[in-house]
C-alpha cells in the first residue's frame, strides 16, 4: 500500500513538473543594441542565432544569442518581411488564410463565424502543429483553436504569442500606452489548457515587447521598447 503511495505521489510530482508555467531566471541580459532601434526577434531553427529587423529601413540583422556576431546581413528594404515568414512557421492552410485574407477569414470559416467583423492577426502555429493562437481586433483579445478552427477559445488579454517547445503554453506581452508611445510592457505566460497566467517579467527597468522563445525552450528573447535593444532572459 505504501509503495503504491509513494508510486501515484512520484507520478503526481512529475505531472507537475512536466506542466509547469515558464519561469524567469535570473535577470534579463542585452545582447544586441544599435543607435536605432531593434524589432522583433525571431530565433534560427538551432537557437544559436536571432535575426532581428531594424526601424531604420527595415534591414535584416543577426547576432548570436550569446551577443557576439552582431552584423547586418541584408539592407535592402523590407528585408525584415522575411522575419514575418520564418515567424509564422507557414505551414497550415488556416493559418495561411489568417495571413493571406485577415480581413475576411473569420467570415469564411464556419468555426471563426462568431468573430466575423474583426481583422484576424498575429497567428502562430503550435510546434506540434494542432493549435493556432491568434488576435481579434475591436478588442476580442486572444484566442486559440485546432489546426482546422475547431474548438474556438478566448484566452483573454495579450499580443504577439510565442510558444513553448511542448505546445502547452505561450508567452505574451501586455502592454499599456499613453496615446502616443508605450509605457509599459509585461511579459506573461499562459496555460493553453486551463487559461492560468504566470508573469514572467514585469519591472520598471524593461519596457519587454515581441516575446520569442527558443526551440529548446530555455530562453526568451525580446525587445526592449523604451531603449530598442534587444534582451534574452533563461527560462525553465
Amino acid at each position: 500500500m505504501k509503495k503504491q503511495i509513494f508510486t501515484l505521489s512520484l507520478m503526481l510530482f512529475w505531472g507537475f513538473c512536466l506542466y509547469a508555467q515558464p519561469k524567469a531566471v535570473g535577470e534579463p541580459r542585452i545582447v544586441a543594441k544599435m543607435n536605432q532601434p531593434l524589432m522583433k526577434p525571431v530565433w534560427s531553427p538551432d537557437g544559436t542565432k536571432l535575426f532581428l529587423t531594424s526601424l531604420k529601413n527595415d534591414g535584416l540583422w543577426e547576432v548570436s544569442s550569446n551577443g557576439s556576431g552582431f552584423k547586418l546581413i541584408s539592407a535592402e528594404a523590407g528585408a525584415g518581411n522575411q522575419l514575418k515568414a520564418m515567424a509564422a512557421n507557414q505551414t497550415n492552410p488556416l493559418l495561411q488564410q489568417m495571413i493571406d485574407n485577415p480581413a475576411k477569414v473569420a467570415s469564411q470559416v464556419k468555426e471563426l463565424q462568431s468573430l466575423s467583423g474583426c481583422l484576424i492577426f498575429n497567428p502562430v502555429l503550435s510546434p506540434q502543429g494542432d493549435k493556432i493562437v491568434f488576435q481579434a481586433s475591436n478588442g476580442k483579445g486572444l484566442f486559440i483553436c485546432n489546426a482546422d478552427g475547431s474548438d474556438l477559445r478566448q484566452l483573454g488579454k495579450g499580443e504577439r504569442a510565442t510558444w513553448t517547445p511542448d505546445g502547452r503554453y505561450i508567452v505574451v506581452m501586455i502592454t499599456e500606452d499613453n496615446g502616443d508611445v508605450v509605457t509599459k510592457g509585461e511579459l506573461i505566460s499562459i496555460d493553453v489548457l486551463s487559461g492560468a497566467q504566470n508573469t514572467l517579467l514585469s519591472s520598471d527597468k524593461y519596457v519587454a515587447v515581441s516575446p520569442a522563445i527558443s526551440p529548446d525552450g530555455k530562453k526568451l528573447a525580446f525587445e526592449e521598447y523604451a531603449s530598442g535593444a534587444i534582451y534574452i532572459m533563461d527560462i525553465k
